[in-house]
């Protein structure tokens, strides 16, 4: 075999280089046995992800989840990614092993994405390696491995760079963008793309152009992700995102100009300000060496490259200082789009397209440049092995003594937990801490719970009523609406005080049962009582004699009312789109319409004798969504096909 032959192709080398760092940073973890752990995968993706694979493993589709917010559309809640191929991870395997496989594939295919887009750029495989170790294993990555739908959208940014003009290979990277689970990154990756493409354009460039390749690209995305997509805005309609974020909540988590040395990382800061765990949004360190490397990208490019460049990377260092200087602040409150974003920090991924451009032009050198990617990767490497907390891989299988008490006696009732759960950092260990029921955690146990944080698209009304409870003054006021929201159990941190209320045992937390006549997620009641029963929240729990119906549940998606009498029926479970319910009596059934009472939850009028009201979950958009999204595949394949085959290139 000639030496032409036997030399090993460069984009094998920086492939099998990028792969090398990947094992090198979560290998080591997981060869002892230990998982990423802290902040939202902990609390809100294990439940995003864990819950729908069970019903998937049971042969249905994860369409509705009664034990979240009294009860929400799992398909339309985009962050857990459940149309999202890299999803299918969790299908297969334990959530451990699945998370670390999904951090894993994700940092290789932002780092190879970017390293092919930059090789386009005409730059050396060295350079545009240096250039993809900066993307991928840099803070914003880093801190997001906990985040598994903002690392699963990152990963793909730099395909918007590579397929700027090719509209079809750009609208199944924005598919991918959309399915991952955090659509909100789109519009800053893209605005990223536009102007690294600006900052390279030759001759030929054309705003027109680009427009109309990116508008064709949208439109394709769009239909092929319309299983997610329509889903998901019919649920943003009708949550309190609606109409956007409040300035106050937008403003929250933002640099300030002392964080800016943030950018370079702990070796400038000093270790003991280095928080990546906890001050994620603040964790978006290049090192040392890509920092320099930046600088000098900046210097060697040509000027009108250099300023386009460097204009987009302060932008976006202006938007992260949020309301901490009297500029950026104006642009927060005068730029509309913003109120769609959540915390100023987080947008520092809109500069990692930009930086890479400059790192990879300073590690172009060719006195310098091999160094300096040797350097940065393995200033990287240490510093990303030390940047995330690790815990045994048993933390996401052992429920914990307060999961396994709720489960022996909660029955289908909820747990009402107290607000103070927002407000505790963390528990007397790890285990601890990870089984107290933040968050989403209780949806892999099929407990449910009467209030959940951290999804920020729920329905507005169940939104409003999670809120006037965590709001309530005392255990004892809480304890008056139990019945109603068909809560049994109450989780305080302490015994409460209250003459509803009587103590069950201490799991974690004080757990404490409603004295008297049981809970139930249905009562019927007088005609003149369910008349009264108002449409929104009141001021006070209604005074109104109740009789507990009989509730069945046999799958997430399907329930059942029975009793007898004449009335009305008080239903605790959400009014959404796509349930129907049918009223069946002795001499046949009918289609009803229920009404809205105390907010969150419904009301029927129900005749005398026996009856039994059934209700069923039937999404029309996600229904709609797979068709149009089945069609549009396969004219894909078809085109591709065909074109395939008038080239040449099946043979």
């Amino acid at each position: 075999m000639s030496p032409e032959r036997a030399r090993v192709a460069p984009e094998a080398v920086a492939a099998a280089a990028l792969a090398g760092m990947v094992v090198a940073l979560l290998g080591g973890a997981w060869a002892r046995g230990l998982t990423v752990f802290w902040s939202d995968l902990t609390y809100l993706h294990h439940g995003w992800r864990a819950a729908p694979a069970m019903l998937v493993a049971a042969g249905r589709a994860p369409l509705w989840e009664p034990s979240l917010y009294f009860g929400m559309p799992m398909a339309a809640s985009m962050q857990g990614g459940l149309f999202y191929p890299g999803t299918v991870l969790y299908y297969l395997f334990g959530f451990a092993t699945a998370t670390a496989l999904f951090q894993a594939v994700h940092l290789f295919t932002a780092a190879w994405l970017c390293a092919l887009w930059l090789r386009s750029c005409r730059l050396s495989w060295g350079a545009s390696l240096g250039g993809a170790v900066l993307f991928a294993f840099g803070g914003v990555m880093i801190a997001r491995l906990p985040f598994l739908n903002h690392l699963a959208t990152l990963a793909w940014a730099p395909a918007l760079a590579l397929f700027f003009r090719r509209p079809v290979p750009l609208a199944l990277a924005l598919t991918m963008m959309v399915l991952a689970g955090y659509p909100t990154f789109i519009p800053g990756c893209a605005a990223a793309a536009w102007a690294v493409a600006w900052a390279a354009r030759g001759k030929g460039w054309s705003w027109t152009g680009g427009a109309r390749d990116w508008g064709a690209a949208a439109l394709l995305s769009g239909i092929l992700a319309a299983p997610q997509l329509l889903p998901g805005l019919e649920l943003a309609a009708h949550s309190r995102r609606s109409t956007g974020v409040g300035l106050e909540e937008a403003l929250t988590w933002g640099f300030s100009p002392g964080d800016l040395l943030q950018w370079i990382g702990p070796l400038a800061i000093g270790m003991k300000d280095f928080h990546p765990a906890v001050d994620w949004v603040l964790c978006v360190y290049l090192g040392l060496a890509g920092a320099a490397a930046a600088a000098y990208g900046a210097l060697v490019l040509p000027r009108r490259r250099a300023l386009v460049l460097a204009a987009a990377v302060l932008g976006v260092v202006a938007l992260t200082l949020g309301a901490s200087t009297p500029f950026s602040a104006a642009l927060w409150r005068g730029l509309p789009p913003l109120r769609f974003v959540r915390y100023p920090g987080n947008l520092a991924y809109a500069a990692l397209l930009p930086l890479a451009a400059l790192a990879a032009a300073g590690f172009s050198s060719r006195r310098l440049g091999p160094a300096l990617v040797l350097a940065s990767a393995l200033e990287l490497l240490i510093i990303g092995r030390g940047a995330t907390p690790l815990a045994t891989r048993g933390l996401f299988v052992q429920p914990g003594p307060l999961v396994w008490n709720l489960q022996q006696d909660l029955g289908d009732a909820r747990y009402l937990i107290s607000p103070k759960a927002l407000q505790a950092a963390r528990g007397s260990d790890i285990f601890d801490w990870k089984q107290r029921l933040y968050g989403l955690t209780n949806a892999p146990y099929r407990l449910r719970a009467a209030a959940n944080f951290g999804e920020p698209l729920v329905p507005a009304a169940s939104y409003a009523a999670m809120d006037s409870l965590l709001s309530l003054p005392s255990a004892d006021a809480a304890a008056a609406w139990m019945p109603w929201i068909g809560a049994s159990r109450l989780l305080t941190p302490e015994p409460p005080a209250s003459p509803r209320l009587v103590p069950v045992t201490r799991a974690l937390w004080n757990v404490s049962g409603l004295r008297g006549a049981p809970v139930s997620l249905a009562y019927r009641l007088t005609a003149e009582d369910g008349a009264a029963l108002p449409a929104g929240w009141p001021a006070a729990p209604p005074e109104a004699a109740r009789s507990p119906l009989t509730v069945r549940r046999d799958r997430e998606d399907r329930f059942e009312v029975s009793g007898e009498g004449e009335g009305w029926a008080f239903v605790a479970e959400p009014r959404f789109p796509g349930w129907a319910t049918v009223l069946a009596v002795p001499g046949g059934e009918r289609r009803v319409v229920p009404l809205p009472a105390l907010g969150a939850f419904q009301k029927v009028e129900v005749p005398s004798g026996p009856w039994t009201l059934r209700w069923s979950y039937e999404p029309g958009p996600w229904r709609l969504g797979l068709l149009i999204a089945a069609f549009a595949w396969i004219m894909l394949s078809w085109s591709w096909y065909h074109r395939a085959v008038a080239t040449g290139e099946t043979r």
